[in-house]
């Protein structure tokens, strides 16, 4: 009995457990119906557009400000100096007022007996500093009008032609070198160089030479009652027992020049240059004349002599002038000078 008890008491007690739970599970299931369906998770809002900026265009540069300078200091006011009173003017001489001036006047030098250079108080310069009218230097300080000299400072115009050159003579363009109350005048720069006489062969000598004999094959010119004998361009001048070497003689003719004769065109003529000579040609052979002024020879025989005119040595042959020069080639040479006296009445 006491067993069937605790069987229906075991049995009553499951019953309730399993009430007990099904109820608890119905609360729950019935709890989680009544719950609302849950929410969805709200879409982040789109993020706003930006606008697009575009670029701004690159200002130029602004040059960087120089510093001002920094303003002068002002300059110190000058006060002007106080005029001092002059005594009354002579009552003989009519007063004058000068005319007013904005600038202070300077006093005047004080007046001393004596001394030169001041003047009395109260008197004034005339006009034209104490000169009367009329009187005093001339215009120009003095000189004719033109200066008294030729155009260019006293030198010659820049182109010179001396008188009776052709057209086809070029002009000077160099200043001459003046000395001893003349003119030079060359084409080139003097270029000094040593004189050495030259030798133009065995038939030829040097003024002075003094020869015995009979010249056989001579030529005679006669000139000025002279009979000159001629050969291989030397002169030769009849002497107590033979001849003596003479410079050519002016204007005579030869029928023949050597070999080694050197032709030169000057202006429209030529010219026939040997042993310190020069020729032209004439009907009847070639005549001695004098040297043409700027031809230019590469030798000077023996016998000629230096002539230092200030500061230029020049070389005289047989009354002509020769200038030492440097060739177009760079070899020494001589330039004939153009001698002129500038007291002459030249006509340019």
């Amino acid at each position: 009995m006491r067993k069937r008890i605790i069987a229906i008491r075991y049995k009553t007690g499951t019953l309730l457990l399993t009430l007990l739970l099904t109820g608890c599970l119905g609360l729950v299931t019935l709890g989680q119906e009544r719950q609302p369906p849950p929410r969805p998770a709200p879409r982040p809002a789109p993020a706003p557009q930006r606008p697009v900026v575009q670029p701004r265009p690159a200002q130029p540069q602004r040059p960087v400000a120089q510093p001002r300078p920094a303003p002068p200091p002002p300059r110190p006011v000058v006060q002007p100096r106080p005029t001092p009173q002059r005594p009354a003017v002579q009552p003989n001489r009519p007063i004058t007022q000068p005319p007013q001036s904005t600038r202070p006047t300077q006093p005047g030098r004080p007046f001393q007996p004596g001394r030169p250079g001041t003047q009395p108080p109260g008197n004034t310069r005339p006009p034209d500093n104490g000169r009367p009218p009329g009187t005093g230097r001339p215009p120009g300080n003095g000189r004719p009008p033109g200066g008294g000299r030729p155009p260019g400072n006293g030198r010659p115009p820049i182109s010179h032609r001396p008188p009776g050159w052709g057209q086809h003579r070029p002009p000077y363009t160099r200043p001459p070198h003046v000395w001893n109350g003349h003119r030079y005048y060359t084409y080139h720069h003097y270029y000094y160089h040593p004189y050495r006489p030259y030798v133009y062969g065995p038939r030829w000598h040097p003024l002075g030479f003094f020869f015995t004999g009979v010249l056989a094959g001579a030529t005679i010119v006669a000139l000025n009652n002279v009979d000159y004998r001629y050969d291989e361009g030397v002169f030769y001048e009849p002497a107590d027992g033979g001849y003596n070497v003479v410079a050519p003689p002016m204007a005579a003719v030869v029928p023949s020049l050597p070999q080694d004769a050197v032709s030169q065109q000057v202006g429209d003529d030529t010219y026939y240059y040997f042993g310190g000579v020069f020729y032209i040609q004439v009907e009847n052979g070639y005549q001695v004349v004098k040297a043409p002024p700027g031809a230019i020879v590469h030798n000077l025989p023996d016998g000629a002599t230096t002539v230092n005119a200030d500061g230029v040595t020049y070389l005289q042959y047989n009354g002509d002038y020769y200038q030492p020069i440097q060739d177009s080639d760079g070899q020494p040479a001589y330039e004939v000078v153009e001698i002129e006296d500038p007291n002459a009445d030249q006509g340019n």
